[in-house]
């Protein structure tokens, strides 16, 4: 079998065995991903092609989805379904976590992060009903209908006051989802605080990795100062006030956290967004203001996809991540300009691009050299850290069916904060 490694994996093995804190673990095709083992971290970006998803496992065994979409896969904009239409996204995201749980543990998820109300982050394609109660199953819905949810994070409990969507039906279809999980576990439901590194902590051993920290660094245009748990307002106090024109859509809401574990860092912030549509006022960009607090990270979870209002300039020259990983599944994921600027050279050294998918028009209108410099355009991404964050890989497993084979592997990535 053929094994894929990136030259530091080569250049690594010839280093003494007592270098300090190296955990080397490339893996061969067609091998099935190794499990997960106490210390690690890993951040599963879970491909069903109909939106977002993010599986992670903390080092001591917390685990914590990041949104679970269901976008329709029936327009010419989107991608199929991925492996295909036999389950639904949420029953995918479902079956993937409990293949890939920390193994003789019961499988449950102590944390759900919804970074926005948004179709392809909570689920949107309401067909079938819930036999326990009146919602309809999709993305998130579905996800704990087969996984028990200890507590669900969103960015409008408790009284869904800053700006909740207009009575669209995938939007009440979730609250009345939560609203039936409270009589279940009455303390389930928790509003977003930023700021806060207390509200996302280490359930089983948190004693054993104090080097391990989890931040809320953006929501509802609230951002984090940097300094304790202080917080700045991006955004005017009288939102109710604006024309419909001004006011900030889902997007610029987005919650966004950083996972922290030693020199590594991870970001992950919805669809915030960096460049106001046209014509819009300057606080709609979030980019640019959260930038120097966050600083340098390891890893960032592409904002909004790719889309032409985020990831700007001030984002990749602040932030200037070694891996970026776009969770694609529509036409304009990435926008041609977009993906122009993660590979310029001109705004800070390239990160390597993974994308779950790659729409064929995208890839038409992108052209073949912007493609080639993708390390994948297709399959689950999955960010492993090796036990005190000093390295990390980075694997893309096969999403063809239910095996989860390796395709690739690369790193090991050295964590440089």
């Amino acid at each position: 079998m053929k094994l894929k490694t990136t030259l530091a994996t080569t250049l690594l093995a010839t280093l003494p065995l007592a270098a300090e804190n190296i955990y080397v673990s490339a893996q061969a095709e067609h091998e099935i991903l190794t499990p997960w083992t106490e210390g690690m971290l890993e951040i599963h970006h879970i491909n069903t092609g109909c939106g977002n998803a993010a599986f992670c496992i903390l080092p001591d065994g917390t685990t914590l989805l990041i949104d679970a979409g269901h976008n329709s896969p029936d327009s010419e904009r989107h991608v199929p379904a991925v492996p295909d239409e036999s389950k639904t996204p949420g029953q995918w995201i479902a079956q993937y976590v409990k293949a890939h749980f920390p193994q003789g543990r019961d499988v449950q998820l102590d944390y759900v992060l919804l970074t926005h109300f948004d179709k392809d982050h909570i689920g949107g394609v309401l067909k079938k009903k819930s036999t326990r109660a009146d919602y309809y199953l999709t993305g998130i819905t579905e996800v704990a209908e087969e996984i028990p949810v200890m507590k669900i994070v969103d960015r409008g409990y408790p009284d869904y006051a800053v700006l909740p969507p207009d009575d669209e039906e995938h939007y009440l279809n979730y609250r009345r989802f939560t609203a039936y999980q409270q009589t279940l576990r009455p303390d389930i439901m928790e509003g977003f605080v930023v700021g806060t590194s207390g509200q996302f902590v280490l359930r089983h051993d948190a004693g054993a990795y104090p080097k391990f920290e989890i931040r809320n660094m953006v929501g509802n245009g609230v951002i984090w100062s940097g300094e304790g748990t202080a917080t700045i307002n991006r955004f005017p106090d009288d939102l109710d006030g604006l024309s419909s024109s001004q006011r900030p859509g889902e997007n610029p809401l987005s919650c966004g956290i950083r996972i922290s574990y030693g020199h590594f860092d991870y970001f992950n912030g919805g669809d915030m967004s960096g460049y106001p549509k046209p014509g819009r006022p300057a606080w709609h960009d979030l980019e640019t203001p959260l930038a120097p607090i966050l600083g340098k990270v390891e890893v960032a979870n592409v904002n909004h996809h790719g889309y032409n209002d985020a990831t700007n300039d001030t984002w990749l020259k602040t932030v200037s991540p070694q891996v970026l990983v776009m969770q694609a599944s529509d036409a304009l994921h990435p926008n041609h300009s977009t993906l122009y600027r993660m590979t310029s050279t001109h705004l800070y050294k390239p990160a390597d691009i993974f994308s779950t998918n790659l729409h064929p028009a995208a890839r038409i209108v992108i052209g073949d050299d912007l493609v080639e410099q993708m390390k994948s355009t297709q399959g689950h991404v999955v960010v492993r850290v090796s036990p005190g964050g000093s390295d990390y890989m980075v694997y893309v497993l096969d999403d063809s069916d239910e095996h989860y084979y390796v395709k690739q592997s690369f790193g090991p990535y050295f964590s440089t904060r």
